[in-house]
C-alpha cells in the first residue's frame, strides 16, 4: 500500500491562496454583494496578487463556481461549531434554531443568498448550488434529529419553518431592517419550535 504523502511547500501555499481567495469572495459577498463583487476587490481582501489570483480562477465565474463549495464548506464548519458549544439543557426549539443560524445567518447567510440571487439565470451555477445547499440542508436536519428527540416527521415540519424563517430573516437584515427585531423574532420562533416539538 501507498502512503499519501503530505503536499509540499509549493503545494501548501497554493492551497493557502486559493483559501484565501475563497474566503475573501465570501466577505465580498456579504459585504458589497454579488453584483459588487469583483476580481480586484476580492484578490485585494485576500492580500494576494493578480497573478496569484489568475494561476487559481481565470474568470469570475470560475470564482464563483467553486465559492459555491468553498461556502458550504465553510457553513458545514460553522453548524460543527455551534453543536459542540450546545448547552445539555437547550430546549428543542433553542437547538433547532441554533443549528440552522450556524450556517444561514450572519456573513454566510448574507452570502449565500447572495450567490442564490446572482447566480439565479446561471444554469449550471444555479443547479450546483442547489445540490451542495440541498445536502447541507439535509446534513443539519440530521444534525438536529440527533440531537432532539421528536419523531421525524415534527422535526422535519419545524425545520423547514426555521429555515425559512432564518433565510427570510437574513434577507430582512440585508435590506436594512433592525438587528434587534431579528433577535426578537428568532427568540419568539424558539419558543414555537418549542411547542411543535414538545
Amino acid at each position: 500500500m501507498v502512503s499519501d504523502l503530505p503536499p509540499n511547500k509549493h503545494q501548501e501555499k497554493s492551497l493557502r491562496t486559493r483559501a484565501l481567495l475563497l474566503d475573501a469572495a465570501i466577505d465580498s459577498l456579504a459585504e458589497v454583494g454579488y453584483a459588487s463583487a469583483s476580481i480586484a476587490d476580492i484578490t485585494a481582501r485576500a492580500g494576494v496578487t493578480r497573478g496569484a489570483q489568475l494561476h487559481h480562477f481565470h474568470t469570475r465565474q470560475e470564482l464563483f463556481a467553486q465559492t459555491i463549495e468553498h461556502l458550504t464548506q465553510r457553513q458545514r464548519e460553522a453548524l460543527a461549531r455551534r453543536t459542540k458549544t450546545l448547552s445539555a439543557t437547550a430546549s428543542a426549539g433553542e437547538v433547532l434554531v441554533e443549528c440552522v443560524t450556524a450556517p444561514f445567518a450572519g456573513k454566510l447567510g448574507k452570502a449565500s443568498v447572495e450567490l442564490y440571487v446572482g447566480i439565479a439565470n446561471d444554469r449550471e451555477l444555479r443547479r450546483n448550488m442547489l445540490r451542495v445547499q440541498h445536502d447541507l440542508t439535509i446534513e443539519i436536519m440530521d444534525a438536529c434529529g440527533l440531537l432532539v428527540e421528536v419523531p421525524r416527521e415534527r422535526l422535519e415540519t419545524a425545520f423547514w419553518l426555521t429555515i425559512n424563517l432564518v433565510r427570510g430573516a437574513t434577507l430582512d437584515e440585508m435590506v436594512g431592517r433592525d438587528r434587534l427585531r431579528r433577535k426578537q423574532v428568532l427568540a419568539d420562533w424558539t419558543r414555537l419550535a418549542d411547542g411543535i416539538l414538545g
